[in-house]
């Protein structure tokens, strides 16, 4: 199969957001789901929007994001933020989602072998990912080890009502 990678276009990001909630469902049922009713009513109230205005920030004209987009047969089937640090050498692929009517087609590997790349033709050292570590990012736990991510630091959000 070959994806076509390219910049972001002012006129994806509508698509954009509609692969990012579709994709993002199954995180944020799982997330309230992990943390109960009354903790999610308060500390997750407003996750999708929020995640929302951060996929709108990336894209804005002047971000020092980029966003680079997957086409498989001229239809967008995802897109990857990257961020690059020109004092640590650090990239990092930021917000990223693949189209649930595409998973599990190589789609999402293929943007982070991309961004990898993007990122040593720039100059950086290490490429950094972040992801979670409950059941509904295990898919994107897998695309990120085949694009040769490995070595992890373990961390959780905990909460509790007050």
């Amino acid at each position: 199969m070959s994806v076509d990678i390219r910049p972001f276009r002012s006129s994806d990001l509508d698509e954009l957001q509609q692969i990012r909630e579709l994709a993002f469902a199954p995180v944020f049922r799982s997330f309230r789901a992990i943390v109960g009713r009354d903790i999610a009513a308060v500390a997750l109230a407003s996750a999708e929007a929020e995640q929302a205005q951060l996929l709108a920030g990336m894209c804005a004209a002047g971000s020092s994001e980029r966003v680079f987009v997957a086409e498989l047969d001229g239809q967008i089937a995802g897109f990857a933020g990257l961020s690059l640090d020109d004092n640590t050498r650090v990239g990092e692929i930021g917000l990223n989602a693949v189209h649930p009517d595409f998973s599990n087609q190589g789609i999402g590997t293929q943007l982070y072998r991309f961004a990898i790349a993007t990122m040593k033709a720039e100059g950086m050292k290490v490429a950094s990912v972040g992801t979670g570590g409950d059941l509904s990012h295990a898919p994107a736990r897998r695309a990120y080890e085949k694009a040769g991510f490995g070595v992890a630091i373990p961390s959780l959000w905990m909460y509790r009502s007050l």
